[in-house]
């Protein structure tokens, strides 16, 4: 028995021991990606027989009617109940919906088809159900904030065009407010984003911020908290930032900044692995800062996609050196993404995405799971692989190496409850589980040490 091992094991029940006091109520979450609002590469079956690129053009070409024939087949089949039952499974405990504003607010002259808000009222429900909480986001709004597919049209940033891109945006935003701080669904909806990724005059911006803080509630009158994005500044930029206040010397009360952290376009894709864990790591530093001025942040959107490994919907289960890398990834994102102490501006994650339709590695988060590189339960840190250091990092040299071949049926996980009821996932259970692997450590370490005696 060779001491490297040994001390390897003495490492490993060192980290069981200090992730068991991980925070209970750090944001671990999902994106419901391309399903109320459908983008290309995430369900390319949709756009293969027009060759359109985005939602505007795919339904212009199909015409209202099969459009919404079409694009009603999707919305009651690409979520199911089920999904909701697997990520709380899996230890996610939100979701993250985007929606476009044609499902509120379409004018006649637009080809896109409404719709969408029964299923929007259906997740809801359905996490309600399970235990989940929900975070709309505005992902496409009027003109299109930054002109790319995400929006429903790709082309030029006219958002700022005209007032009314922005009154219609606020009418979206109020709809949701009023119709979702109902008794009905239990305060399940906890944050409402106002606006995904804009790209637009930072003066402007800040004035939409203020119009739609007002509407989705001042002082949280209305029960949902208000997040905003970053929109490519970065967390420190919105220091001390209060939609009611230019001069504010303290970030708003009832404010969250959501922010993107994505190493797979460029420049980032150039990084190498060590770069761009160093990068994570660095940037988890930021915002862990205590007194910062920064306010609360979520990372709304991160995956594993890289320059460093090609996406694929294939060969991950036979590729060792891929899902090694995959697991390391998503654990150094998960640490540096999730708070380590009291007080600290990060607040958690949304994965982008749950599944997409081939189930691409590097973003569905059900494949990863199945396949072995994401944790099965990740509000259970008995399951991670690699220790979380001080600095709230991970060990990137604790040895790790996954599995030689993993055999899945399908990119879509099975629910791990033992119970029919989906929130049955007690802490007692949970304690019981990381227990158990503290213990299974130990006695391998009872058993080296008494080899070692021998040697």
């Amino acid at each position: 028995m060779s001491w490297h091992v040994f001390a390897s094991a003495l490492l490993a029940l060192s980290h069981f021991g200090a992730c068991a006091n991980a925070a209970p109520d750090v944001i671990r979450g999902v994106n419901l990606g391309g399903w109320l609002v459908t983008e290309p590469w995430i369900t390319p079956s949709l756009f293969n027989a027009t060759a359109t690129g985005d939602e505007w053009h795919l339904t212009n070409v199909l015409g209202k009617e099969q459009a919404l024939k079409t694009l009603q087949a999707h919305w009651s089949s690409f979520y199911s109940r089920d999904d909701f039952v697997q990520m709380k499974a899996a230890g996610l405990n939100s979701v993250r919906i985007p929606l476009g504003y044609w499902a509120v607010d379409l004018l006649d002259y637009e080809p896109y088809v409404s719709g969408q808000y029964p299923y929007l009222i259906q997740a809801v429900q359905w996490a309600k159900e399970v235990g989940l909480t929900v975070l709309i986001d505005l992902h496409g709004a009027p003109g299109s904030q930054n002109g790319w597919e995400e929006t429903g049209l790709v082309g030029p940033i006219l958002f700022t065009a005209n007032s009314s891109n922005s009154d219609r945006s606020l009418n979206v935003l109020k709809n949701l407010t009023t119709e979702f701080t109902k008794p009905i669904y239990g305060g399940v909806v906890t944050n409402i984003e106002l606006l995904n990724e804009p790209i637009f005059e930072n003066k402007l911006l800040r004035e939409f911020y203020t119009a739609g803080a007002n509407v989705v509630g001042a002082a949280n009158s209305s029960g949902v908290n208000i997040t905003i994005h970053d929109a490519f500044y970065n967390p420190p930029t919105w220091k001390n930032y209060d939609p009611w206040n230019d001069g504010a010397t303290a970030p708003a009360q009832h404010v969250t900044l959501d922010t993107h952290q994505f190493w797979g376009f460029p420049p980032l894709n150039d990084l190498t692995k060590e770069g761009v864990l160093a990068a994570v790591c660095s940037f988890g530093g930021t915002v862990k800062q205590l007194n910062s001025g920064i306010l609360p942040t979520v990372v709304g959107e991160w995956s594993l996609n890289t320059g460093v490994t090609s996406n694929s919907t294939t060969d991950s289960a036979n590729d060792q050196v891929k899902r090694t890398w995959f697991r390391t990834l998503f654990e150094a994102q998960n640490a540096a993404y999730s708070p380590n102490a009291a007080g600290q501006p990060q607040i958690g994650w949304y994965y982008w995405a749950w599944r997409t339709e081939y189930d691409i590695d590097a973003w569905s988060y059900r494949k990863g799971i199945a396949q072995g590189y994401i944790p099965s339960n990740v509000s259970d840190p008995s399951t991670y692989a690699f220790p979380i250091m001080e600095n709230g990092c991970i060990n990137t040299s604790f040895p790790y190496q996954a599995a030689a071949t993993v055999t899945t049926s399908s990119g879509a996980p099975s629910s791990t409850s033992s119970s029919s009821d989906p929130s049955s996932s007690s802490k007692g259970s949970k304690k019981s589980s990381a227990s158990t692997a503290r213990i299974s450590v130990t006695l391998i370490i009872v058993s080296m040490l008494l080899m070692v005696a021998t040697i």
